[in-house]
């Protein structure tokens, strides 16, 4: 009875989830008066990113992606250059895009231990629809990507931003090829919340 009372209530919150902005979504589990649960959230998160990440085809040692952390230490943030997950103007995904996506796909198979955002970005070249368009395009092809390998992704959630958030101003060929890329933020879930609520987070 206990699973399926946590599955409804997981439904009935996935469903409000929807509705949120990127920015709200960030902030859709509260650690600012849970202090003990907080300090134990980050230092999961930090273990996770060192010990499971950081050894992988993710780690910034590699010379491609980058792993940070964010939101106080609670947000673990990965940032996959768009190159190595699709061809120039394309949104089907490259062959060798899968060895940085597999990594994620643990982050899936508990629903709401983590939430999962998956936001595509692109320079600024071609027409604000054709910006738009492709970067909507790729984040949709990476959430199939993601189904396709059976994750559930009913705390994924997807963002096309265009070219609205550069992380360097798009003036030279290295610069716009920075801007295009794809972030993961793996927050926190409720689940995830709850467990440090009772000192010890399983997973």
């Amino acid at each position: 009875m206990l699973a399926a009372g946590f599955s409804t209530f997981a439904a009935k919150a996935q469903e409000n989830l929807e509705d949120l902005t990127f920015a709200q979504m960030l902030k859709s589990v509260d650690l600012s008066k849970e202090q003990k649960s907080a300090d134990l959230i980050r230092k999961f998160q930090d273990l996770e990113a060192r010990q499971k990440l950081m050894n992988g085809p993710l780690s910034p040692k590699k010379g491609k992606c980058n792993i940070e952390a964010y939101r106080k230490k609670e947000v673990i943030l990965i940032t996959i250059p768009a190159s190595e997950l699709f061809a120039p103007n394309s949104s089907e995904l490259s062959t060798g895009a899968s060895k940085y996506l597999t990594p994620i796909l643990r982050y899936m198979k508990d629903p709401d231990m983590f939430r999962v955002l998956l936001v595509m970005h692109t320079d600024n070249t071609g027409s604000s629809k054709y910006r738009d368009n492709i970067t909507a395009d790729r984040v949709d092809t990476v959430t199939t990507w993601f189904e396709e390998q059976g994750a559930d992704t009913s705390f994924t959630f997807s963002y096309a931003f265009g070219d609205e958030s550069p992380l360097v101003p798009n003036t030279s060929i290295e610069n716009r090829d920075k801007n295009r890329r794809l972030e993961v933020y793996l927050m926190p879930g409720t689940k995830m919340l709850e467990a440090a609520k009772k000192g010890k987070i399983d997973f």
